[in-house]
């Protein structure tokens, strides 16, 4: 390999650096503003904090699969392990949303949304 050559080969391996490094720190900085903005996730609705987890990240242009990567990080310790898990079998972020609303739901569904509530007042049997 002749110096210029080498020289590039350098310089384009600097740049590949460079720009891992500023995504790794996008990723940071967007971790920090959802765990300041709402917390970490401890199991409890999930939907909710999945959509602004989603919507910081996607405010900052991380892409699918570091946010998939990040997850992790935003979880209460007690589920940490669970998380990981969940995240080691799936292929992207569609699917990890998938599996942590199947495991999470019961939160959820624990919640009475407005619409369930006016349904059950007009129902003829509140039984």
């Amino acid at each position: 390999m002749r110096g210029s050559e080498l020289a590039e080969a350098m310089a384009v391996a600097v740049d590949h650096l460079v720009s891992a490094r500023e995504g790794a720190s996008a990723l940071d900085r967007a971790i920090e503003a959802t765990v300041g903005k709402i917390g970490r996730f401890g199991g409890k609705d999930a939907t909710s904090y999945l959509e602004a987890y989603k919507s910081e990240m996607q405010m900052r242009d991380i892409p699918e699969d570091r946010r998939l990567a990040g997850f992790p990080r935003v979880v209460t310790p007690h589920i940490h392990t669970e998380m990981v898990e969940i995240q080691a079998g799936c292929r992207d972020w569609a699917e990890f949303a998938e599996e942590v609303l199947e495991k999470y739901n019961y939160d959820d569904s624990s919640r009475l949304s407005r619409k369930d509530f006016m349904d059950w007042v007009n129902s003829p049997d509140k039984g």
